[in-house]
């Protein structure tokens, strides 16, 4: 919890305490004053009698229940509002002192996260490099797996006859593909097929087009498409596991019998 978190909370809990205990010493208080006055101006108009004594009694009385018609008018609601007062600065007067402590102290501080594992500069450069070698061979390991790339490109086609070859190609071509889109999506830099003509403007990507050739001065060239280039609209990188050997482009199947 933050420390400024704290000190709300504390502040708002002790607040309610002060204002109960305080409105229970005023009750008890102003409840004690007000009983006694009435219960004194009820007595002593009670007293009847000529003598002088008498009457200073009953002029008591009536003074009595003056004060008493003043406590409920004016004394009540005075000290009412002083001990809100009171009440107010001894939340204000906590308030400060709650966030002065904390402050000084920490109280309550959650405790730091655990600090991740130190790794050396080496064991940091290796584990990237494998990384790194994961996400180069993970194209090849889904086109294995969805178009059994690697085992066309590791056959023998010589003992095939063109027949059997183009079969063969149809599917693992067809698997590959939807292979290359989902990861991919990939689509032609140029526009023109090949062997047309084309102008490459002077505002050309050195990257994006490779000028071969008769190439001199400066651009734009007029040349011929020979091939139409290749980038990628999305890609989309998988999620690597920590444990499995980058080498591995498709496990070995073993079926027990």
């Amino acid at each position: 919890m933050a420390q400024k978190d704290l000190v709300t909370a504390l502040s708002r809990r002790s607040l309610f305490w002060i204002f109960f205990f305080m409105l229970l010493v005023a009750a008890l208080i102003d409840g004690a004053l007000y009983l006694g006055m009435k219960y004194a101006a009820v007595h002593l108009s009670a007293v009847q009698g000529p003598d002088v004594e008498i009457a200073d009694l009953r002029t008591l009385a009536l003074e009595a229940e003056m004060w008493l018609e003043l406590a409920r008018q004016f004394y009540i609601p005075v000290t009412a509002g002083f001990f809100l007062l009171v009440t107010l600065l001894l939340w204000m007067c906590n308030r400060i002192s709650i966030g002065r402590v904390i402050k000084k102290h920490g109280a309550l501080e959650a405790p730091p996260a655990k600090a991740a594992a130190k790794t050396t500069p080496v064991e940091d450069e290796k584990k990237e490099r494998t990384t790194r070698e994961r996400l180069f061979l993970h194209l090849f390991s889904v086109l294995q797996r969805e178009g059994r790339l690697m085992d066309f490109l590791s056959e023998d086609l010589d003992q095939y006859e063109d027949e059997q070859i183009g079969a063969a190609v149809r599917n693992i071509h067809e698997n590959c593909t939807k292979v290359v889109d989902k990861y991919l999506k990939t689509e032609p830099i140029l526009e023109k097929e090949e062997e047309e003509e084309i102008v490459v403007e002077s505002d050309f990507d050195p990257n994006a087009v490779k000028l071969t050739g008769n190439v001199t001065g400066d651009p734009p060239f007029k040349g011929v498409v020979r091939h139409r280039g290749w980038r990628t609209r999305k890609l989309e990188l998988p999620t690597l596991s920590g444990s499995q050997d980058p080498r591995i482009i498709a496990p070995a199947e073993v079926e027990i019998l």
